[in-house]
């Protein structure tokens, strides 16, 4: 079957068979490799040899010092529309600054930021960011939280995971602003270009607003 037709019939099957459905999609999604390239595999150099990967992570500070103007100190930023970095797995970030610099990410600030940053630096700039803490969110509505668990188990829990942490292929949403989650999940919705995705495309079409603020209220509140 392929995939465009796997998708359409997605959104047709009984609740009871959506989990296993999704977890084939999700399958299909995460089999490529993480990534290659100049920056992958300057990350797999400072894995395997740890001078160099402390050198990096001290360069990777001094970038963030002055990405805290947006992101805040150490990636916790202060305002819904801009992510939290912090404890954000450091291949997504990579896999990210990389769409940003190609352009299936648009963000003309963030694209012309990234671009003027080396090689080095955006490895150690993801590898800081991977290290720190994350700080919890305030408090969300608990019926809301409740509505957004039950749907994040039913859906989206095969490819985030039941603690929302993340992998090399998928954000972390664990303690990210709600606001943040439910603009990007308008973005797929939309398929405005601004975030690309086919699997979160075609996921968020089944989505009502009230799921994404939902959904978006159970994540922020998770550590």
């Amino acid at each position: 079957m392929n995939q465009k037709l796997r998708v359409s019939r997605f959104f047709r099957l009984p609740v009871a068979a959506l989990s296993a459905t999704f977890i084939a999609t999700c399958a299909y999604a995460q089999a490529p490799a993480v990534g290659t390239g100049p920056i992958h595999d300057r990350m797999q150099a400072a894995r395997t040899n740890p001078e160099l990967e402390k050198k990096l992570f001290v360069l990777g500070r001094k970038v963030a010092a002055v990405c805290a103007n947006c992101h805040g100190d150490k990636g916790h930023s202060n305002t819904e529309e801009i992510p939290v970095l912090a404890g954000q797995n450091s291949d997504y970030l990579i896999e990210q600054s990389r769409k940003y610099i190609d352009g299936r990410r648009r963000d003309t600030f963030m694209q012309g930021v990234l671009k003027a940053l080396s090689v080095d630096e955006i490895v150690g700039m993801s590898l800081f960011y991977a290290a720190q803490a994350v700080e919890p969110q305030p408090t969300q509505s608990a019926a809301l939280v409740e509505k957004g668990k039950q749907y994040f188990g039913k859906v989206c829990v095969a490819c985030h995971g039941a603690d929302a942490r993340g992998t090399a292929h998928m954000p972390r949403l664990a303690g990210q602003h709600p606001g943040y989650v439910l603009a990007t999940l308008q973005h797929f919705k939309k398929r405005d270009g601004i975030r690309s995705n086919p699997e979160m495309e075609s996921i968020t079409q089944g989505m009502s607003e009230a799921d994404m603020k939902a959904v978006a209220a159970y994540v922020a509140a998770l550590p």
